[in-house]
């Protein structure tokens, strides 16, 4: 499929990994590139993909660095943050005076259509769909998480539509271990288990009678795959401010069913003394967990059309996939030590 010049950063982290581990896999002709950290960050990179990535050191605040990176490449992928504004806009200006045609794709987060922390203002039967919604999704407020990132991604195709498409992919909550290359755990389902452990009971936020929908860390990579081969067989796709994607398959359990079950794989593991969940105000998550309620919280439900509109199917999120998963995630975390009590 050509020899493309493609820019990642975020390659070590768990989205970020499993990304540059499908690109990998499906454009081998690929030039690649991946902004890291630090020396080791970029060695273990290098010596994983057995040298077909080249490494550049630096953070999102190397914005020069940035910038001639996002010049020389065809296709460049934020998966490092979806918060970061100062690179957004180096990468948007970059990209206005491009003259060859490229690809840009931002992550972002299902928590920018997260209702409410206040169970009085919750939308529990509210699913956002990416194509029929489209119009209300870019018209959030700013105040949501993510949004103003959201907003300067979205702005980038026009100043520049003759070569230069964009795609935003806004997943809910991820599960199941990456193909990546460091971090390979994901954040609610792990964060709950790792903190229950150290605290010795679990908790919901209220009445934990909130939803998220939910897609395996492999359907996520194959949906960049997606868009990416549209825009090398220059095939038309949703792009600019049509261009965001939600990632989700199955029913949207609450997290009071999911802190169940995570509560259960613990105890019967002998991690935890006892199958105590008790209801917690965001507040309270806070200062006993030191963690985001809004993870657990709030309501955010997807339905993923624009990425059928390609081809994409997800083939591992499931609800049976999402539920073993559980299991599998608090294998990998007590193999790898992140499971230990707190002293407390």
């Amino acid at each position: 499929m050509g020899e493309k010049k493609l820019f990642i950063t975020g390659a070590t982290g768990y989205i970020g990994g499993e990304i540059l581990h499908q690109v990998l896999q499906s454009f081998p002709a690929f030039e690649v590139t991946a902004l890291v950290r630090s020396v080791e960050k970029g060695e273990l990179i290098e010596e994983q993909t057995k040298r077909k990535v080249k490494t550049v050191l630096g953070s999102l605040d190397s914005l020069e660095l940035i910038r001639k990176e996002t010049e020389s490449s065809d296709i460049i992928i934020n998966a490092a943050s979806n918060n970061h504004l100062a690179s957004l806009k180096v990468i948007k200006d970059a990209l206005s005076k491009k003259t060859s045609e490229t690809l840009f794709i931002q992550i972002s987060g299902a928590g920018v259509i997260s209702d409410s922390l206040d169970p009085e203002k919750y939308t529990p039967n509210k699913v956002y769909d990416d194509v029929k919604d489209i119009e209300e999704i870019n018209s959030l407020d700013d105040s949501q998480p993510h949004r103003p990132a959201d907003k300067l991604t979205l702005s980038i195709e026009e100043t520049n539509p003759k070569f230069v498409k964009t795609a935003i992919i806004s997943p809910p909550t991820i599960f199941g271990i990456s193909d990546g290359y460091d971090r390979k755990h994901s954040v609610q389902v792990p964060l709950l288990a790792i903190e229950t452990v150290k605290v010795g009971y679990s908790f919901t936020v209220h009445k934990g009678d909130t939803r998220w929908s939910h897609v395996h860390i492999y359907d996520v990579g194959t949906l960049y795959v997606s868009i990416i081969k549209k825009f090398i067989e220059k095939e038309e796709f949703r792009s600019g401010y049509f261009g965001y994607y939600f990632t989700n398959d199955g029913i949207d359990f609450t997290w009071k069913e999911v802190t169940t079950k995570v509560v259960e794989a613990l105890y019967s593991r002998k991690l935890i003394k006892n199958k105590e969940i008790r209801e917690l105000s965001p507040k309270e998550v806070d200062e006993l967990f030191h963690l985001p309620a809004l993870y657990w919280g709030t309501n955010a439900r997807t339905k993923a059309e624009a990425g059928k509109l390609l081809g994409w199917s997800p083939v591992k999120s499931g609800d049976s996939d999402f539920l073993a998963a559980i299991d599998l995630s608090i294998d990998y975390l007590e193999k790898q030590g992140l499971l230990t009590p707190g002293t407390e």
